[in-house]
């Protein structure tokens, strides 16, 4: 906390992360330039629950059908953990993992309201509904209430 104005001594940077090629550049360009942007870094994974398909048959398994890996907040936690280890190595432990339920959009939007950056990339695992109503960096950048960054994964190698 800086004394003389009360305002946190580092920003926020904001880091969305689903595993993707493109958002692992984005976590490390965040590695990159964090410290030279005198910023925090949180990375977040928000994930949606699918209900299965005995569920949405009315079978009335819903959330009790998942199973180790398959459950969503598993899989979210195993790609923060994994995913920030690789990068930071030895300094993962400064780095704030959030794992968060809800639309992806909309959590990421209402998130930005605390952060002074949100890093992402350009390409995620999206699904089908992406090429009707939108990328969720496009949608991301035009509703932030922080800059947001869009990160591009490099080329694949041309042999």
């Amino acid at each position: 906390m800086n004394a003389e104005n009360g305002k946190p001594d580092k920003g926020l940077m904001l880091v969305a992360l689903d595993g993707s090629p493109s958002s692992i550049t984005a976590l490390e360009w965040a590695a990159k330039h964090a410290s030279g942007l005198k910023m925090n870094i949180e990375v977040v994974n928000v994930w949606e629950h699918v209900d299965s398909t005995l569920m949405v048959a009315g079978m009335g398994f819903g959330a009790d059908a998942y199973v180790g890996e398959s459950d969503p907040k598993v899989w979210s936690d195993q790609i923060l953990n994994q995913s920030v280890a690789d990068i930071f190595g030895t300094g993962s432990d400064h780095v704030k993992k959030t794992s968060v339920e809800g639309a992806v959009v909309r959590t990421l939007v209402e998130m930005s309201k605390g952060a002074d950056l949100l890093v992402m990339g350009s390409r995620g695992h999206g699904n089908f509904t992406d090429l009707i109503l939108g990328s969720i960096p496009t949608s991301c950048s035009a509703k932030s209430k922080c800059p947001v960054l869009i990160v591009h994964a490099p080329a694949p190698a041309t042999t």
